[in-house]
């Protein structure tokens, strides 16, 4: 239901039963569910995502920017040349492409941003993720994305969030996104997570997995929560700080 939400946006009762050829009372029942999470809302007998989107990739490139450009030296420190990388979408993440550029590499993304960093770089292979195009996030996503993810093999990956909650559950504001998120973590050997200060605990309904999963928290933000610092304590979560 989420994934139809996220292409038709608003849709009827009636016509998400027939799509996804389950009883009214189904949807209902999910509706309802998804609505105490906050995931989604009601209206005139209609449903739709909740409005919790990210600003457009643009807006939030330069935001924090001295930030980011310190979170992605550290993240390129892990990288080594001839391996193969998987980027994420997002603004954190495209500093870190830039960062890259020079290094030879196999990159694999989705981001038409981070692509046109590595589009012209003789000694780097780069591998654009096709799918369905979203403009706020100057990106390719949906199910292709994912499928493409399952046939290919990554030494590390670089994922960026919405926001790191106190439990250390890693927050996103689409459905969609997170699911690309999972997929990314599953084709690479390390996952790192890249998050600014502000993005704790930040926003998002949706959570693609939490810190556990992770092989490690890339970010300027020293200390971190105490309750979240016991979370990474507990799972002994590697922390570098930028």
């Amino acid at each position: 239901m989420l994934r139809l939400l996220e292409v038709r946006r608003r849709a009827g009762i009636v016509d998400i039963a027939r799509e996804l050829k389950v009883s009214e009372a189904t949807v209902r029942r999910d509706v309802a569910e998804l609505e105490e999470q906050g995931m989604v809302t009601r209206s005139w007998g209609a449903v739709e995502l909740a409005q919790t989107a990210d600003d457009p990739f643009h807006e939030t490139l330069a935001r924090e920017g001295l930030a980011k450009e310190r979170i992605a030296r550290e993240a390129a420190k892990l990288v080594q040349p001839g391996q193969t990388v998987i980027l994420d979408i997002g603004t954190t993440v495209h500093y870190l492409a830039m960062a890259l550029q020079e290094m030879p590499l196999t990159v694999i993304t989705p981001s038409l941003a981070a692509f046109e960093v590595f589009r012209s770089q003789p000694n780097i292979s780069v591998v654009l993720l096709g799918g369905r195009w979203s403009e706020p996030y100057q990106c390719f996503e949906g199910d292709p994305v994912g499928d493409a993810l399952a046939r290919q093999q990554a030494d590390i990956a670089f994922l960026g969030c919405s926001g790191v909650g106190d439990t250390g559950r890693i927050r996103d504001t689409s459905y969609t996104q997170a699911a690309m998120k999972r997929a990314m973590h599953e084709a690479a050997s390390r996952t790192y997570l890249l998050a600014d200060a502000q993005k704790f605990p930040g926003q998002g309904n949706s959570a693609p997995f939490d810190l556990a999963v992770v092989d490690g928290l890339i970010t300027d933000l020293d200390p971190l929560p105490e309750k979240l610092a016991e979370q990474v304590a507990a799972i002994d979560l590697e922390v570098i700080h930028a």
